[in-house]
């Protein structure tokens, strides 16, 4: 793979939501971008607002929503709605319960689906080449290429 000058690759991969909460039995499938820098103590994926109300999650939050009001927006945080697989042309990877942030913000529009590090943990993903997009599951010695960008 070569890259053209000025492009950064980065690692995403293609996943499987499924409500929790919500609309619950909703699927979506899409491209996440792995966020080694988005720390957090369980699985967790930051999602557009528009992915949010396609699964019943927004603007009508499921009991149990916390939200968390700065002088920017809201950052509203709904506990395990989700369950979501990494999916690829030959595995499936196992359905993690995760948390779902929701973040209305002014000076961050969200477009892509975030996944923390306890999330690319979780589907033992395994980074070999954040340059070049290049990963990896866990224990597996098959190299795959990065997804394309899917933006909401």
């Amino acid at each position: 793979m070569t890259l053209e000058k000025g492009i950064e690759m980065v690692v995403r991969v293609k996943v499987r939501l499924k409500a929790l909460k919500g609309r619950v039995g909703k699927v979506i499938e899409s491209v996440a971008l792995l966020d080694t820098g988005y720390i957090t103590e369980k699985a967790e994926a930051m999602i557009p607002i528009k992915v949010a109300r396609m699964l019943g999650l927004w603007p009508d939050f499921p009991r149990g929503t916390e939200a968390i009001i700065h002088d920017v927006g809201i950052r509203s945080t709904i506990k395990d709605c989700l369950e979501l697989q990494v999916i690829t042309k030959d595995k499936i990877s196992k359905p993690v319960k995760t948390t779902v942030v929701i973040n209305e913000t002014v000076y961050r529009n969200i477009r892509e689906i975030l996944l923390s590090d306890a999330s690319i943990s979780a589907h033992q993903i395994i980074i070999e080449d954040a340059k070049q997009g290049i990963w990896r599951f866990k224990g597996e010695e098959k190299l795959r290429k990065s997804e394309k960008p899917q933006y909401w």
